[in-house]
C-alpha cells in the first residue's frame, strides 16, 4: 500500500457512506505510519450538510436570524473560495474578531476549509494582553467587525504583519472586502485545501488568568479528536438542541450535527447574562442540551426558583470553568428533565476533555468529602485519557520517566496524555520546555481506533483512543490526587499552593471546609510571605458580595476559626479578611483572581 492510497479525502469516504474522522486506518508498514492521515475540522459541516441540508444549524435569538446545515455548508464553501482568492490559504494565520454569530461560525469553518489558521483572542483579557498576543501571532489576515481594524490602524505596530483584510460588517477606509461580499459567492464543488492530522488548524490564545496569555497550538486531529470526545462522553446526538453560552463550545456542537441557539447575552460577560433570556431561550427552542460558565447557571437557578419555572426539555447541562456550588448543583437538577442530569467536564485549553462527574453524583456523595476537607473531585479521566499525578516540581521535567508518579490518595500535580492534548504554545519554546514532559517538537503517531476506559496506574499507551504513540504529558498546572475507585480530586492550581513551615496547603481543600459557614458566598485561601514561609490568610465573601461591619465580621470569624480547629488541615488558618465581590477571571467570570487577593492580603497583614 502507498502513502497516497493511505491518504483517503473526505469525498472518497462520503462516497463509501463514511465520515473522514470515523475512519480506521490500518497501518502494518512502520514506514507507511509516519505518514499522518488527512483531516479538516471542517469536514463534519460537510457531512451534516450533506446528510442533513434541511435542519437548522443555527439560530440567534437576537434578531432572529437562522440558518440550515445546508446552507451553512454553502457559505462556509462560498467564503472559503473567497478567501483563497485573497490569498488567505493554507497556513495562513489569520486574526478573528467577530463576534459570536453565524457570521463567526461560518467564517471559523471557512478558514478551516482553506487551511488557514485563525488566531483567537479574547477581548476581556485587556488592551495590553490583546496587543501582545497579536503582536506574538505575527498573523497575516485580519477578519473583524469594523473597531478591530480601526483598533489595528490605530496600533499599527501590532498589526503590522497583516496584508489582508475581511470586514464584517460595513467597511471604511482600510481596504480588502466585505463577509457579505464573500458570502454572496455561489461556488459549486470547489475542493478543500488538503490538510493532515498534525497541521496546524487554529492559535487559541488562554485567558491569562494565572500569567500572560499564550496561544494554544490547535492541530486538525486534536480538534476532530475533541469533537468525538465531547459526543461520546455526553451521548451527544445529531438533531439535539443546545443554547450555547460559550461561543467555542457552540462550534462543537454545530460539527457534532446539534441545532444552536446563541442567546442574547454578551458571550464577553458571562457573570451578567440575563437569566430571564438564558431561559427563554431553553424554552422557546425546547433545547435539550445546554453549556455555560458556572457564572450563567449561578443566576438561572434562583430565577427558575423565583417564577417557578422548569426545563422539562433540558436532558443535559454542562458547566466547566470553575468549581460549581452545589446549591448551584441542586436547583438546576430539580428543574431540568426527570431523567436529565448536569455534567462538569474538566480540562484547560491544553488539554480538553479530560474527565468529567454528573451532580447526582456530586450531590449523592463527593460534596461531603469536599466539606470535611478533601478537595473538589472531578471524576473518572474520560476514554482514550491517561493521567498521572507526580511529585510537584519546580522547572522542566524533560521525560516521563524524570518524573515521580505519586501513590494513591497523596497529593501532587496532574499530567495528562490524550489524543485532543496540544503539544505546544505558539513561538514560546520556554513556556511549552515547561508545561511539556517528553519531546514537544515530535508529532506522534496517530491511533485511531476507539478504546476503553484507562484505570490510574496502567501502563502508558494502555487503551489509548487517538491517545500519542511517541508520548508527550502535559502539566495541567494543578495540583490533586486519585483516590481507590480512580477518580481525581482537585486541589488548587500549583501556583496558588501556600507553603508553609510545615508544608504545603492547597486552596481548594481548606476552602471546601470555610465555605460550609451559612454566611460564606465562598473563601480565598493566599499566602502572605516568602515561600517555606507563608503564613495562610483566608479571604471571605459573604453573600452578594457584601461586607459586613466590624462587629459582624468579628462574630463570623470567630465561628470560622472554631470550624479550622476542628480539622488538622485547616488549623493553621489563624487570620480571615472580608472582602467584597471576588475578582474573577475574564472568561467564565468564575475562576477567582487569587494573585489579586493575595497582592490585597498582604497590604493589610
Amino acid at each position: 500500500m502507498s502513502n497516497e492510497q493511505l491518504e483517503l479525502n473526505n469525498d472518497e469516504l462520503l462516497a463509501h457512506g463514511q465520515d473522514a474522522v470515523h475512519c480506521t486506518l490500518p497501518i502494518a508498514d512502520s514506514s507507511l505510519a509516519a505518514t499522518p492521515p488527512r483531516a479538516n475540522v471542517a469536514s463534519f459541516i460537510e457531512t451534516q450538510r450533506r446528510a442533513r441540508p434541511d435542519a437548522v444549524a443555527v439560530i440567534e435569538q437576537r434578531g432572529g436570524g437562522r440558518i440550515t446545515f445546508g446552507e451553512l455548508g454553502q457559505r462556509v464553501e462560498n467564503i472559503a473560495y473567497g478567501l483563497g482568492e485573497l490569498g488567505i490559504t493554507r497556513g495562513t494565520r489569520t486574526i478573528l474578531a467577530v463576534k459570536p454569530g453565524i457570521e463567526f461560525i461560518a467564517l471559523v469553518f471557512a478558514l478551516f476549509r482553506v487551511g488557514a489558521v485563525p488566531v483567537v483572542v479574547d477581548p476581556g483579557m485587556g488592551k495590553s494582553n490583546l496587543l501582545k498576543c497579536i503582536e506574538e501571532a505575527q498573523a497575516e489576515a485580519l477578519v473583524g467587525i469594523p473597531l478591530a481594524h480601526a483598533l489595528s490602524l490605530r496600533y499599527r505596530g501590532a498589526f503590522r504583519t497583516v496584508k489582508h483584510r475581511v470586514t464584517v460588517g460595513r467597511r471604511w477606509f482600510w481596504g480588502g472586502t466585505t463577509y457579505r461580499e464573500l458570502a454572496a459567492r455561489e461556488v459549486k464543488g470547489s475542493q478543500p485545501a488538503i490538510t493532515h492530522w498534525h497541521d496546524t488548524a487554529a492559535i487559541l490564545f488562554t485567558s491569562g488568568a494565572t500569567g500572560v496569555p499564550k496561544g494554544v497550538v490547535y492541530h486538525h486531529g486534536i480538534l476532530v479528536a475533541q469533537t468525538e470526545m465531547i459526543r461520546d462522553a455526553y451521548g451527544i446526538k445529531p438533531g439535539e438542541i443546545d443554547v450555547a453560552c460559550f461561543a467555542l463550545f457552540a462550534l462543537f456542537s454545530v460539527a457534532m450535527g446539534v441545532t444552536v441557539v446563541l442567546p442574547d447575552m454578551d458571550f464577553s460577560r458571562p457573570g451578567s447574562a440575563d437569566p430571564a433570556r438564558i431561559v427563554a431561550a431553553i424554552r422557546d427552542n425546547n433545547a435539550t442540551m445546554s453549556f455555560a460558565s458556572p457564572a450563567v447557571w449561578r443566576n438561572v437557578g434562583p430565577y427558575l426558583l423565583d417564577h417557578d419555572l422548569r426545563l422539562p426539555t433540558l436532558k443535559r447541562v454542562l458547566i466547566a470553568g470553575a468549581a460549581v456550588p452545589y446549591q448551584t448543583l441542586a436547583q438546576l437538577k430539580e428543574r431540568i428533565a426527570q431523567d436529565g442530569d448536569i455534567h462538569t467536564p474538566y480540562g484547560a485549553t491544553e488539554s480538553l476533555p479530560f474527565s468529567t462527574i454528573s451532580a447526582s453524583e456530586v450531590l449523592g456523595e463527593t460534596r461531603y468529602d469536599t466539606q470535611a476537607g478533601k478537595g473538589v473531585c472531578v471524576g473518572k479521566p474520560l476514554p482514550g485519557v491517561q493521567a498521572k499525578v507526580i511529585r510537584i516540581t519546580e522547572g522542566p521535567i524533560a521525560s516521563i520517566d524524570d518524573a515521580m508518579e505519586l501513590p494513591v490518595g497523596e497529593v501532587g500535580e496532574i499530567i495528562v496524555s490524550s489524543a485532543p492534548t496540544t503539544r505546544e504554545y505558539f513561538n514560546r519554546p520556554e513556556a511549552t520546555k515547561l508545561a511539556k514532559i517528553g519531546d514537544a517538537g515530535a508529532p506522534p503517531a496517530v491511533v485511531l481506533p476507539a478504546a476503553s476506559p484507562r484505570s490510574p496506574g496502567s501502563a502508558p499507551g494502555d487503551n489509548a483512543a487517538g491517545a500519542a504513540t511517541s508520548q508527550l504529558w502535559h502539566r495541567m498546572g494543578d495540583t490533586g490526587f486519585f483516590d481507590a475507585q480512580g477518580r481525581l480530586w482537585y486541589c488548587g492550581r500549583v501556583g496558588h499552593t501556600v507553603w508553609t513551615e510545615t508544608g504545603p496547603l492547597f486552596p481548594e481543600q481548606l476552602e471546601g471546609v470555610f465555605n460550609n459557614h451559612n454566611a460564606v458566598t465562598r473563601s480565598a485561601l493566599v499566602g502572605v510571605g516568602k515561600p517555606g514561609a507563608q503564613q495562610p490568610v483566608m479571604v471571605v465573601e459573604c453573600h452578594d458580595g457584601y461586607v459586613p461591619d466590624k462587629e459582624l465580621q468579628a462574630r463570623i470569624e470567630t465561628e470560622l476559626l472554631a470550624m479550622a480547629a476542628e480539622h488538622a488541615l485547616t488549623r493553621q488558618v489563624k487570620r480571615m479578611l472580608f472582602h467584597g465581590p471576588f475578582p474573577v477571571d475574564v472568561r467564565h467570570n468564575a475562576k477567582i483572581d487569587r494573585e489579586a487577593l493575595a497582592r490585597w492580603a498582604k497590604e493589610r497583614a
